[in-house]
């Protein structure tokens, strides 16, 4: 059975999974975490990257709107989002935990 999220559900469980295992910066983060804001929005669909195509789909659109609606930028959608932009973004120095999950729990409905 499939259970289907919004973008901001997604990204509300992104939210609090980055409270619960941590944040980190430079890569998605394993499976235990702690991940980066991608890397928890992978882990909400249950995407391990590239074996599960679809959800690293849904996990990359919930990232781009949450990044989106915080750059003020109109989302690119799955096959049009420069991912490279929130990365930089997550990895940028200085970011803390705490502006990663205000992006994330501000995500429009």
């Amino acid at each position: 059975m499939t259970v289907h999220m919004t973008n901001r559900e997604i990204c509300l469980k992104a939210a609090q999974r980055l409270r619960e295992v941590g944040w980190r910066q430079g890569t998605f983060g394993g499976k235990d975490g702690p991940h980066c804001m991608l890397g928890a929005c992978m882990w909400v669909t249950g995407s391990p990257g590239v074996n599960r195509p679809l959800t690293a789909v849904t996990a990359v659109t919930a990232a781009d709107v949450a990044y989106s609606a915080y750059a003020h930028t109109p989302p690119s959608g799955p096959f049009g989002f420069d991912l490279q932009l929130a990365l930089d973004w997550n990895d940028e120095p200085g970011r803390t935990v705490e502006e990663v999950i205000a992006v994330l729990e501000a995500c429009p409905p």
